[in-house]
């Protein structure tokens, strides 16, 4: 063992060669490439992590081992003909800098070091949309994603309306303002998230036909009681009211005028 660690040792200090970039998605698989020349026949592989080299995956004297780590345990393959490692299973903490060092069975050596970059698959964007109804039906949508690095774009179907876009500054959203003619015709308006080769989509359908758009949450039918109920209260708090002031009113000129009978009598 010490001295596959000083051939080890050796490799690096030999030097190790540019940093290799792989990117993968949270659940998924992703292969590191050793780098190793096609023509070796390997005699041992070291995959290491963290600047105090912890081992993860290693091939010895015809022996693997890949469960040496317990956060790696079962997640981990190793093909001992290339070098290649193998990550099952994706988890956020696995974005992180992975060294190989290799030895062929003629006592050649080279390392490499892979950066792995775990990714979320694009979430669906979302569309909020706002009606104004006057004598044309105007709506103004805006579609936003929580994603970052992402280009967002609309598609109209059937094409109708008048349609204006507007991407907001950070550029993790963009606006879409329609006017749709009063017309029993329904719009289907998809938003679009793209990044790379990846996309994701949210659909919203319109109509302006004279009646509630399907999309706005069922009218409650019990406003129009409330409202009621709130006028006849309001009616009768300020009836009750006046009344009120005018007994009053009524009750001091009685006290007056009995007063001023008293003093007339008393005179």
């Amino acid at each position: 063992m010490k001295l596959q660690m000083l051939l080890v040792l050796f490799l690096r200090v030999a030097g190790v060669q540019p940093l290799r970039e792989v990117s993968g998605y949270l659940g998924e698989t992703v292969t590191l490439p050793s780098g190793a020349n096609p023509s070796w026949k390997l005699s041992s592989i070291v995959w290491s992590i963290f600047s105090n080299n912890t081992w993860i995956a290693t091939y010895w004297t015809g022996k693997k081992n890949v469960n040496r780590v317990d956060r790696y345990k079962g997640r981990l393959g190793l093909n001992t003909s290339t070098g290649d490692l193998t990550i099952h299973r994706l988890t956020a903490e696995d974005d992180m800098e992975y060294t190989v060092d290799l030895t062929s069975i003629d006592a050649q050596y080279s390392g490499n070091k892979s950066k792995v970059t775990v990714r979320q698959h694009l979430q669906k964007p979302s569309i909020r949309r706002f009606l104004a109804k006057n004598e044309t039906c105007s709506w103004f949508l805006q579609c936003s994603s929580a994603d970052t690095d992402v280009a967002l774009s609309w598609q109209v179907v059937p094409p109708s309306g008048t349609f204006s876009n507007l991407t907001i500054p950070d550029g993790s959203a963009t606006a879409l303002s329609a006017f749709l003619l009063a017309t029993p015709n329904r719009v289907e308006i998809t938003c679009i998230s793209r990044r790379d080769t990846e996309k994701a989509s949210q659909v919203c359908t319109l109509k302006c036909d004279g009646e509630e758009p399907e999309t706005r949450p069922t009218p409650d039918p019990r406003p129009r009681t409330h409202s009621w109920s709130r006028e006849r209260y309001v009616f009768a708090f300020l009836l009750g009211s006046m009344l009120g002031v005018l007994v009053t009113v009524t009750s001091k000129c009685a006290v007056r005028r009995i007063c001023v009978k008293k003093f007339r009598d008393s005179t």
